[in-house]
């Protein structure tokens, strides 16, 4: 298998993440990427260059996530039809940041974030990976590399737009190559590890031994750059050139997008209308994806609100928190060790009633399913959603609309 079977398996069926896996993985680091394209850098690169080397293809969650291996591997058992959605887990809890700032700048409650500098400070790690922007263009979403806390502060809100993003930890695997890693990233990102750490290659070998912590933020789907920049341009009214900084839920509960100009003036749009406009905008991959939560995270966070949608058109009328899910002995030590050190606080929660951003995902989900097209595989092998589905623009209707809120 070489690079050539990866475009053919995966990128020609429009089912590349975009996560940066194959980039990490590649032995000879030939792989790196065009906007959210994988290609090869080395333009006199061939097939025969790649021998027999699969490793690209191996680790891409594009196609197989192969979650039923990584749960073996993680709890000793694969998921029943009941944790379809949710995956396995030992608690749910509610919880927030207790640092002011954190809670202040996220968009639910600053528990990821809280979690993370548990690891920083209490856990032994070096470099957090998280989402943060593109130096040059400060609207365009980029992996950032953190080694302390004020830096924390600035990712600590959702990022809707995709970017390669694993590929950047071949810098620490490189050159630092004993710093211990704990990293946030959504379902493709973590099932990507977990290929990797099942690998048995010099980079198999890193991420299992130095990647230490992965924690996972539920995702309904992600939405290409064009997506955030339409929002800019259209919506705000504000040349694309002219951004210093972007935030997608910023103020009261849940949020607006927020855009700051080079003049210092700071444009708003609601969240819920930057929503809909994201809809136009997600790649195949993300439309037909079979996970809301991969499970395979040490720990996984969604927004304790079950609708912010809706919280965006009517107002937000409850204290922003996340529902924690914890998985692993890792992820227990890591909420526990943030309550130890004042940084997180939590309490009991159950889980009922609808949740918006899981039930477009299984309507989406349900909709590929029956389309007889390509759909990366789910999380349990030969299930499918059997339910009446509901189009995605009618779960998001705008405010005075057919199915919308008047």
């Amino acid at each position: 298998m070489t690079y050539r079977q990866l475009a053919k398996d995966v990128l020609e069926q429009g089912l590349c993440t975009a996560c940066g896996a194959c980039e990490l993985a590649c032995p000879p680091g030939v792989i790196g990427f065009d906007g959210l394209d994988p290609v090869l850098t080395v333009a006199s690169w061939t097939e025969t260059d790649c021998g027999t080397c699969g490793d690209c293809l191996d680790v891409c969650p594009g196609s197989d996530p192969a979650t039923p291996d990584a749960e073996l591997r993680l709890f000793g058992r694969t998921r029943t039809p009941e944790e379809r959605w949710t995956g396995i887990f030992t608690e749910v809890v509610a919880g927030h940041s207790l640092d002011p700032a954190v809670f202040e700048a996220s968009a639910s409650g600053g528990t990821l974030t809280a979690l993370l500098q548990t690891a920083l400070t209490a856990l032994d790690v070096d470099v957090v990976l998280s989402m943060g922007r593109d130096a040059d263009e400060p609207w365009r979403a980029a992996p950032a590399l953190i080694r302390d806390l004020a830096r924390l502060t600035e990712t600590a809100q959702s990022t809707y737009q995709l970017a390669p993003y694993l590929g950047v930890l071949r810098r620490v695997m490189l050159d630092e190559p004993e710093a211990r890693v704990a990293m946030t990233g959504v379902a493709c990102h973590i099932q990507a590890l977990r290929k990797l750490q099942a690998m048995d290659t010099p980079a198999g070998r890193w991420a299992r031994e130095r990647v230490v912590l992965a924690i996972e933020p539920a995702c309904s789907s992600s939405t290409r750059p064009e997506g955030t920049a339409a929002v800019i341009r259209e919506r705000a009214q504000v040349p694309l050139e002219s951004v210093v900084r972007l935030r997608y839920r910023e103020g009261d509960y849940p949020g607006d997008i927020s855009v700051r100009t080079a003049d210092g003036a700071e444009h708003r749009v609601a969240f819920w209308q930057a929503v809909r406009d994201f809809a136009a905008n997600k790649t195949y991959r993300c439309l037909s994806c079979g996970d809301w939560m991969s499970g395979l995270a040490d720990v996984s966070v969604s927004d304790g609100d079950p609708n912010i949608f809706s919280a965006s058109v009517e107002g937000g009328r409850d204290l922003k928190h996340g529902r924690v899910f914890i998985r692993t002995e890792v992820g227990a030590r890591a909420v526990a060790e943030g309550r130890a050190s004042e940084l997180l606080t939590h309490s009991p929660v159950e889980l009922a009633g609808l949740n918006l951003g899981l039930e477009r995902k299984r309507n989406r989900r349900a909709t590929y399913e029956r389309s007889g097209g390509p759909t990366p595989a789910g999380p349990i092998p030969g299930f499918r959603e059997e339910l009446e589905i509901i189009p995605d623009d009618r779960w998001i209707a705008a405010p005075g609309t057919e199915g919308g809120r008047r």
